[in-house]
């Protein structure tokens, strides 16, 4: 099918760079909601073509330039992944190093970090894009990568629940525990 442009050649090797980024083979797509075509993949999969990102610089060949391209874009750029305000702006620009994140539909989120060469990828069961946020902040702190003092880190790390009258009734928080 047509989801991007009438190429189908231009398909196919969009198709075919997300398989070798996973190591998996996608049965398809969906769309999000900013009406991109998404392919599947396991959580691995994608943990793993994450990781390829945060390696892509010690690699010459073009699908990694390309991937090391866009992430130096998008960790000089923070306000053009998600815009102003959201939590993978405001924690790229908190990072104590060089990290890209991008937040995703139903409680997804990704971490590329070039200087480690890792790549992470979550999801929240329920969708919720709070616990999303605590847990990738959580996690950044966990490896030492944010700093949970700072006002830009605690706004994801630990947010308020307030009820509809506005009374804090609780706050979110990553279980103890949770990255031993």
């Amino acid at each position: 099918p047509d989801y991007c442009c009438p190429d189908h050649a231009v398909q196919r090797a969009i198709k075919d760079a997300f398989e070798t980024v996973t190591g998996e083979d996608s049965p398809g797509y969906g769309i999000d909601g900013c009406s991109a075509p998404n392919h599947i993949s396991t959580m691995h999969g994608m943990a793993r073509a994450m990781a390829f990102f945060a390696s892509a610089e010690t690699r010459g060949d073009a699908l990694s330039r390309a991937a090391a391209r866009l992430t130096r874009a998008m960790i000089a750029h923070p306000e053009h992944v998600a815009g102003q305000g959201r939590a993978c702006t405001q924690l790229m620009r908190a990072a104590k190093e060089p990290v890209a994140l991008k937040t995703g539909a139903e409680g997804y989120f990704i971490a590329i970090l070039p200087k480690r060469g890792l790549g992470v990828s979550l999801k929240i069961v329920d969708g919720a894009t709070r616990a999303s946020n605590c847990a990738i902040a959580a996690l950044l702190v966990h490896l030492d990568v944010l700093d949970a003092n700072t006002p830009e880190v605690a706004r994801f790390l630990n947010p308020d629940i307030n009820n509809f009258a506005g009374v804090r009734t609780g706050e979110i928080r990553a279980a103890p525990g949770v990255f031993v």
